[in-house]
């Protein structure tokens, strides 16, 4: 059999033309399928602009979990001298719009003593605690002492361990306030001395943490707070009574924490020493730290402020309080005394300042939450001996950026729709020719943009006096086109009725999202989009079966073709043979005669 490279030209192209002829059902499955394809991304671009518009949509709603039109603010530094810091600060939405100055400063300090001079600090020193140990950083163990109790509901207190991975109570006052909750029953929770929650065990787990209230447990007995501290609870839940801190009815507690207990060999050396000490876990707020100065040992609290002045109670030595030891040996202690040998490097001291000619004081520079309600101030290194102006004032950048964001989706998404539906012209001159966008046959889109065009411009029932978003700056331009057309009046208004605002916002916003959500199935039961996308894969599903289907026929057409045209060249090759054959007998014949 002939093959198709063997083929006359002339077969080849009536082969051509007829397969030209018979693939035209696949050239418009083909144009079936593109259309398709580009329907399909068409309808997932508008569910991922719908999407983006359903989410600056949600954030500008009072139902969301960040709703950008809640009350925020900001911070403004002023009156400072030329080169300083002096402070840094933030502030929660809580915090009252005002100006503050701050004046007077001087800065916390930790307490530091010294010991002798050494003549070297990488030898062995040849000291040791034998089989006693060093404290440092609290007492040689930790005790519970009952200040007061609440009859029959807290009635005493006891130590335990600490919890691995937890940090032990800091020496000082505790009190325990009990409360019957109307939905829980009765509960309890632990205030430090300044009335701030402490951080505990969240019932026996002993790993999760909780500074809230939670229940006491049931009959009573005792919780085990996971930080040195067990709470006993009365057996008997009727005989329970409430007890606060504000009315001076909480228990309470005074809490000694352990130190840290360090063992020294003979052939440590002060580096060695040193670096025990900057291991070993202390308690909250009485960490110690070394280092070595002009080869003398620097103790120093690890935080600020006369509440952690290091003394007998937190420096011993060898465990038992005793007069002598490694820090009589170093010259940390004077011989024979509890007492420091020198006088303090450095004396603790309080951080100190007035706000608007209020005296401060705290025992810290940083993290200062209590001072200014609602706003964090951490005085910087070089606040000593100056002053500034804090300003704490409305901010609506979130606010603003927020519906910004929302005037953007909503354009998008409004443009995109426009160029989808619309059906536009051209003409050359002899003749008009019409052209049909992507979505112009689905009247549900051109619906989809008109819809919103009216939401956005409608008036909307709240409970404010805004009865469109017109009332506060935001408007529909010539173009078809949201904008904020009146900033200064949108500005005023965020400052001040921001809940006004907001009440328009929510019937506004509600009213689009719910609309969109029939379309991006989000917050809503129904999901266009998903569904039209869906059934357009089905249909790509059928064409393309219908192309393979149609490209085995054609396949299977050709080589039949090519067989037939090759029998049919192969016949007349043949009878060209036998014409020759017969014309070169007849000659011959004639010759003969």
């Amino acid at each position: 059999m002939t093959t198709v490279n063997g083929l006359d030209s002339y077969f080849i192209n009536l082969i051509n033309n007829l397969m030209t002829l018979e693939s035209q059902p696949l050239t418009q499955l083909k144009t079936q399928r593109d259309e398709v394809n580009v329907q399909t991304g068409a309808y997932r671009d508008v569910k991922s602009k719908l999407s983006d518009l359903q989410g600056a949509v949600y954030a500008l709603r009072s139902a969301s979990y960040s709703s950008a039109l809640s009350s925020s603010r900001s911070i403004t530094l002023s009156d400072i001298e030329s080169g300083s810091t002096v402070l840094s600060a933030s502030a929660s939405s809580s915090a009252i719009v005002g100006d503050y100055q701050i004046a007077n400063i001087t800065l916390a300090k930790a307490h530091r003593v010294r010991s002798d001079q050494l003549t070297y600090v990488d030898q062995p020193l040849g000291l040791s605690t034998g089989s006693g140990y060093l404290v440092i950083g609290g007492a040689d163990t930790r005790i519970a002492n009952k200040v007061s109790e609440i009859s029959g509901t807290v009635t005493d207190f006891s130590v335990s361990t600490v919890d691995s991975g937890k940090t032990e109570l800091g020496k000082g006052n505790y009190f325990v306030e009990v409360r019957n909750s109307d939905v829980n029953g009765w509960q309890f929770r632990i205030l430090d001395e300044n009335g701030k929650a402490v951080t505990i065990r969240k019932g026996d787990n002993n790993t999760d943490t909780t500074d809230s209230w939670q229940n006491i447990p049931g009959g009573g007995g005792n919780f085990d707070t996971g930080r040195g501290l067990v709470i006993h609870f009365g057996s008997d839940p009727t005989s329970y009574q409430a007890g606060t801190l504000a009315d001076g009815t909480a228990a309470e507690i005074g809490y000694v924490a352990q130190g840290a207990h360090i063992q020294v060999a003979a052939t440590d050396s002060l580096a060695d020493f040193v670096s025990s000490i900057n291991a070993a876990k202390y308690a909250e707020g009485d960490g110690v730290t070394a280092s070595i100065v002009n080869r003398q040992l620097i103790l120093s609290a690890t935080n600020t402020g006369t509440d952690h002045v290091l003394n007998s109670s937190n420096l011993l030595d060898n465990g038992t309080g005793g007069t002598n030891g490694v820090l009589h040996d170093l010259g940390v202690l004077a011989s024979g005394s509890t007492d420091f040998k020198y006088i303090s490097v450095q004396d603790a001291l309080d951080a100190s300042f007035t706000v608007n000619g209020i005296p401060v004081v705290r025992n810290s520079n940083t993290g200062l939450t209590d001072v200014i309600n609602g706003v964090s101030i951490n005085l910087a290194a070089d606040a000593g001996g100056k002053s500034a102006t804090l300003s704490v004032k409305q901010d609506t950048s979130a606010a603003k950026s927020a519906i910004q964001g929302f005037m953007d989706k909503f354009n998008d998404i409004v443009s995109y729709l426009d160029e989808k539906t619309s059906v536009t012209s051209t003409n050359d001159g002899t003749k008009t020719t019409y052209t049909r966008g992507t979505l112009a046959d689905d009247n549900v889109f051109s619906e989809l943009r008109m819809q919103l065009l009216s939401l956005f411009m409608q008036n909307s029932t709240n409970s404010s006096s805004y009865k469109s978003l017109r009332d506060i700056g935001l408007t529909i331009d010539d173009s078809l086109q949201a904008s904020i057309s009146d900033s200064s009046k949108l500005e005023e208004l965020l400052n001040s009725d921001l809940s006004g605002v907001q009440s328009l916002f929510d019937s506004v916003m509600e009213q689009i999202d719910t609309k969109i959500g029939g379309f991006t199935g989000v917050r809503s039961g129904s999901d266009y989009l998903d569904d039209a996308v869906l059934n357009l894969d089905n249909q790509l599903k059928e064409i393309n079966d219908d192309i393979s289907q149609m490209d085995d026929y054609l396949a299977e057409r050709q080589n039949y073709l090519i067989d037939q045209y090759s029998e049919i060249q192969a016949q007349l090759q043949m009878l060209s043979y036998t014409q020759q054959m017969w014309s070169s007998i007849y000659g011959t014949v004639n010759q003969l005669y």
